[in-house]
């Protein structure tokens, strides 16, 4: 054979050859490799190996087809859009921008089998799955701003990563940021607190901590935010303020404040909020946003701001103001036009269906007018719901509460029908106990929103096979069921509880979650009062608690070793023992009132609470949070609250008080009934 022949038999045998590898490789240039690099860190897979090549696309041609390989590059769409092509393990992830590259990314990896469920932890394929989505054009339905407002003034995870310096809780913020762009957010915004002004020698350390964050998240294409309050007369929570002093001229000290946070601190915008159960005079109110304002933009000239329009339909905050009987927080209308203000609910409930008396609202029409008002007008206006309401209601009840996915898309399906949403930010205050579902799939709903709710979580749990549809089936059918006990058929009240504080504002005609009659208030019913308890209460009951005993089965069938499923179904029995709970007392009241045996029924209390203590013991050992006491017992730090947010769930408190005063009522037994607050 010449040798001539010869090369070219090599070459032509070099270039049949395919590379196959061991793992998963990810091609792309040394750019996109910056880009990518902590990203792809945390998901914490050792089988991913990524390669810096000139040209990603031509370079993926190379593989095998059985090769996991996704090449990463530029498109000309827009700064945040997508595309993932390719068949099987073999991927191109194209994207617009900075943050349309990493949607892709993360797109494509979701394809292989990986889930982004929770800042520290990925789910990882044991087998790398055939992607099917390919082919596909994903833009984003919210334009403008999709993401998480961390409420930092309670004391949960995010407290520590983002306001409290240290290597371990920068690594945590990065963490949380880097969770919001594999869900496909683009904006973060926490609360400022006010250790920083009282305590000057925290500032050093503080200004490092928040300019790394905010290098860190606009290094990767997300904006950031600072949420502040502008009337310390109202701050109730320790929060950041900006007027103090009322008696002389406040902009001076505005200055000097909007200097402290502002300055080279990296933040894009400033959220603007007026504290609670406050009402100052309309006109002085208007004014001083509008002074806050300009100092604003002559401390950092063309800071996007944007204000809070609270809840609360009580008398004190109503006020008469250019002709129209309205809500005080409404009054930012009048302030200067560039302030953009976001629409906020609570709790579970939503712009469109019944409100509970939450904050004593009927509904939220009076905040969906405005809101779709402000759409029809193509005046900008943002959304901003909750995904849990820390306080005594639901996470550290604790309860697990898919509702709220339910509700949120509820909401972006409707604004939907008016027309684009400028901004859709979810007010989060916590992870644990499976919360993290509401915020992840709530932000990937405002990036595409879904034909159906459980769309999201179906693809979520499609990862995990044969379990992933239990967890499916679970999700769907808790969410549903709640829907119609809670928010349908008012029994949020029961499923959430009572701390001492609340009783007291009850007293005072001052409501936030929905009301309940006590226990004591039972037995001093009329019959024709009881009868109206029994019917429109108890007797709604037993159709939400056999959809719990269906998903609790469902609950026994998952793994023990895989930590998602681990916790869902704690989630799903701890959710039923709580509904079986409440009832039993309720039930065992009115037995009492009415002379008859509660024997049964508070035995059927104890036992309940008796499996929530295992259940509880249980989730303890494997939370999240790398150092869960922080969120579990009483920890000083900068926030009105000496303790973790998750303390009266860990310690079962809202269960035991309600125990001791239905006892009490009942019994006569002269229980100590714990407080359950501060």
């Amino acid at each position: 054979m010449s040798r001539l022949l010869l090369v070219l038999v090599l070459v032509l045998a070099f270039a049949g050859c395919k590379i196959r590898e061991d793992g998963l490789v990810l091609l792309v240039t040394a750019e996109d490799e910056a880009l990518i690099r902590d990203g792809v860190g945390f998901i914490g897979d050792p089988r991913i190996k990524t390669k810096i090549v000139a040209a990603p696309e031509k370079e993926l041609g190379r593989y095998a087809p059985e090769q996991a390989v996704i090449a990463l590059t530029q498109s000309t769409a827009c700064s945040e859009c997508f595309r993932v092509d390719g068949q099987g393990t073999v991927l191109h992830a194209k994207g617009g921008g900075v943050l349309g590259k990493q949607y892709a990314l993360y797109a494509a990896l979701e394809g292989l089998g990986y889930r982004f469920v929770h800042p520290r932890y990925t789910k990882n394929p044991a087998v790398f799955l055939s992607a099917t989505e390919l082919g596909r054009d994903f833009s984003p339905d919210v334009k403008k701003r999709r993401g998480l407002h961390l409420h930092t003034l309670h004391p949960i995870e995010t407290l520590y990563d983002f306001w409290i310096p240290s290597e371990a809780n920068l690594e945590g913020g990065k963490r949380a940021i880097d969770f919001l762009i594999k869900n496909r957010g683009n904006y973060l915004q926490w609360c400022a607190l006010d250790d920083i002004v009282k305590d000057p020698s925290l500032v050093p350390a503080w200004q490092a901590h928040t300019r790394a964050l905010n290098q860190f998240a606009g290094s990767h294409g997300v904006d950031t935010g600072i949420a502040i309050q502008l009337f310390g007369m109202s701050n109730l929570q320790n929060a950041f303020d900006l007027i103090d002093d009322t008696t002389g001229d406040p902009v001076p000290e505005i200055e000097r404040r909007l200097h402290l946070i502002l300055d080279d601190n990296g933040f894009d915008s400033i959220a603007l909020s007026f504290g609670e159960f406050f009402g100052a005079d309309p006109a002085r109110f208007v004014a001083e946003v509008n002074t806050a304002y300009a100092a604003m933009q002559r401390v950092q000239p063309g800071v996007e701001v944007t204000a809070a329009i609270h809840v609360g339909n009580y008398d004190n905050l109503r006020i008469d103001f250019m002709g129209e009987r309205q809500l005080y927080y409404f009054l930012v209308r009048y302030a200067d036009p560039a302030i953009v203000p976001w629409v906020h609910t609570t709790m579970y409930f939503n712009l469109y269906e019944d409100a509970g008396l939450a904050y004593l609202h009927e509904q939220f029409d009076e905040h969906r007018a405005y809101l779709e008002g402000r759409i029809r007008a193509g005046q900008r206006v943002g959304y901003y719901p909750e995904s849990a309401y820390w306080v005594a209601f639901d996470i550290n009840i604790p309860t697990f509460v898919p509702l709220y996915v339910r509700s949120r898309h509820l909401d972006l399906k409707r604004i939907a029908e008016t027309g684009p949403l400028d901004d859709h930010v979810l007010f989060s205050s916590g992870w644990e106990w499976g919360y993290w579902l509401t915020d992840a799939m709530t932000v990937r709903m405002s990036y595409s929103l879904p034909a159906n709710w459980s769309d999201s979580t179906d693809e979520l749990f499609a990862a995990w096979g044969a379990n992933g549809t239990n967890a499916k089936e679970i999700v769907r059918r808790l969410a549903e069921s709640q829907h119609q006990a809670l928010i349908i058929d008012r029994l949020a009240a029961y499923v959430a509880s009572r701390d001492q504080i609340i009783d007291t504002g009850d007293r005072l005609g001052i409501f936030s979650q929905p009301d309940r009659p006590e226990f004591s208030e039972i037995l001093t019913m009329t019959t024709v009062q009881r009868d109206a308890f029994k019917t429109n209460v108890l007797a709604k009951f037993p159709a939400h608690l056999s959809e719990l005993v269906a998903t609790e089965a469902l609950a026994q069938d998952l793994p023990t070793d895989d930590p998602v499923m681990v916790e869902l179904k704690d989630g799903a029995e701890i959710t039923a023992a709580r509904v079986r709970f409440i009832h039993a007392l309720y039930a065992a009241s009115v037995a009492h009132a009415e002379g008859a045996s509660t024997t049964e029924l508070l035995q059927r209390a104890e036992t309940e609470l008796a499996k929530a203590e295992t259940i509880v013991a249980r989730r303890r050992r494997a939370l999240w949070d790398p150092d869960p006491r922080s969120i579990l017992r009483d920890t000083p730090n900068p926030t009105f609250y000496q303790y973790g947010y998750l303390r009266e769930g860990d310690t079962l408190c809202f269960w035991k008080r309600e125990r001791a005063q239905a006892l009490n009522a009942i019994q006569a037994v002269g229980l100590s009934v714990p407080g359950c607050v501060l």
